[in-house]
């Protein structure tokens, strides 16, 4: 629960130095965003967590909110794929995942054709949370330095890894909404406790970090 009126008032009073008491409002709105913001990014974390959205904690640390100087916009920053677990992602095989998702995996991209990819996925593996079957080719000793050369099989944590990667193209992403629920459980008050209170508009911005698409 957000600080309220009260205390946020009392804080902007105490920052003005008890000075032009009249014009506390922009600074009574940063003080009760601030505070929105801190919790958002707790409750968000929570909902990364509870929900097994990633492994690496990189998401999660990258949330970072802060508000305008004219103490009307709590923007969060986060990084550029937060989006697609939340909405999940259409595979090029099914979109049983993600029916409603505006995202698609669209071509049949080859499993090597995104290294960073690639590597989270590996990163994935290796934790112990994914499991891939099935995968038959035997570890080779003498593959070294991490490159396959030609004639030689792939050792088995990379055929893990593109069996991996073409089941997440192939059938997608799963919804899991977990920003979207995040969202409206911080927020839901928020009209109440600011926006009829200091009779201002307010709003949130998402800003991710890159520009990067789904492929």
């Amino acid at each position: 629960m957000p600080k309220s009126f009260a205390k946020a008032q009392a804080d902007a009073i105490n920052k003005l130095g008890g000075q032009d008491r009249d014009k506390f409002v922009p600074y009574v709105a940063e003080s009760i965003l601030e505070q929105y913001g801190v919790d958002f990014k707790i409750l968000l974390q929570s909902y990364i967590n509870s929900r097994r959205i990633v492994s690496s904690g990189k998401l999660a640390d990258s949330i970072t909110p802060s508000v305008t100087e004219d103490g009307k916009n709590l923007i969060v920053k986060m990084l550029d794929y937060f989006d697609f677990p939340n909405e999940g992602v259409k595979g090029y095989g099914s979109s049983k995942n993600a029916p409603n998702s505006p995202y698609t995996y669209r071509r049949k991209a080859k499993t090597n054709s995104n290294g960073q990819f690639q590597a989270s996925i590996k990163q994935y593996i290796l934790s112990g949370k994914a499991r891939v079957k099935n995968v038959k080719t035997p570890i080779k000793s003498e593959i070294k330095d991490k490159r396959i050369s030609k004639g030689v099989k792939k050792s088995l944590i990379d055929s893990q890894v593109d069996a991996l990667i073409y089941m997440i193209k192939r059938y997608g992403i799963k919804t899991t909404d977990y920003f979207n629920d995040a969202v409206e459980e911080a927020f839901k008050d928020i009209d109440v406790v600011i926006g009829e209170a200091l009779g201002i508009d307010i709003a949130m911005n998402i800003q991710t970090l890159s520009s990067k698409k789904v492929k």
